[in-house]
């Protein structure tokens, strides 16, 4: 059974250094299957070790180069020479954004075309319920995909409401901090045109051990902050027939 290893590559990304590479490690980040137990999402998967996998495991993993998918069954080496092309810009680009640097996005290559993708790691998608994870608590950004037309959405939190207006072309906002603090573990509501639905977010400090996907991808992991570890994932790939 052979890798199945799908890359995005940001032309305008820097390149991680060699220190981060050194410490890069595999994680698992997707598990099912017979085996779901042995490979659970989290486990950390040391280079030269081997993965025996039975019929119907499916492991997604990832690295600096990007994510990979095994199926069973079948035995795979960790760490294999045999890789396709790195990612290790576009993993830069993504963690290395802190929020407070607001890239306008742009359409993104793949089986989506056209299809907006956030910049940083660490801006607050406001279509997207859960846990967020940020590293600095004092300030956030705010983004949404669609930047068309011009909105105001409403930001809430412990019944105050604070106004976010955006206008047209216009896809990332500071956080209002000044009349709504951030606060770890606190729950706020987002409103307004483009959401069917009102979205609810939790904000969590966020540390890692290091920039490293893997350590990042660990973290989010831990905190619970599922849509910026799929975003982490979907740098790591892109659809085959892009080029």
């Amino acid at each position: 059974m052979s890798w199945i290893r799908v890359t995005k590559i940001s032309a305008s990304a820097l390149a991680l250094g060699a220190a981060s590479a050194a410490l890069a490690g595999t994680i698992v980040i997707r598990s099912s299957g017979p085996s779901a137990k042995a490979y659970p999402v989290g486990k950390s998967l040391s280079d030269g070790s081997r993965v025996a996998l039975k019929a119907g495991d499916t492991l997604v993993l990832l690295d600096a180069k990007g994510t990979r998918t095994l199926a069973g069954a079948g035995n795979f080496d960790i760490g294999s020479n045999v890789r396709g092309a790195a990612t290790a810009s576009a993993f830069t680009a993504l963690i290395g954004n802190s929020g407070t640097r607001q890239v306008r996005t742009g359409a993104v290559r793949g089986t989506n075309i056209g299809a907006p993708r956030v910049a940083s790691l660490w801006y607050i998608d406001l279509s997207k319920s859960g846990t967020v994870c940020l590293k600095d608590m004092a300030t956030a950004t705010l983004w949404r995909a669609d930047m068309t037309k011009p909105v105001v959405m409403t930001l809430s939190h412990m019944g105050k409401s604070v106004p976010l207006a955006f206008s047209a072309g216009q896809a990332v906002k500071t956080w209002p901090a000044a009349d709504m603090p951030l606060m770890a573990d606190g729950e706020y509501r987002i409103s307004g045109p483009g959401l069917a639905t009102p979205t609810t977010i939790r904000l969590a400090a966020f540390a890692a051990a290091s920039d490293a996907p893997d350590a990042v991808a660990g973290a989010l992991i831990g905190k619970g902050c599922t849509a910026q570890l799929d975003a982490l994932v979907e740098a790591g790939k892109t659809a085959v027939n892009s080029g």
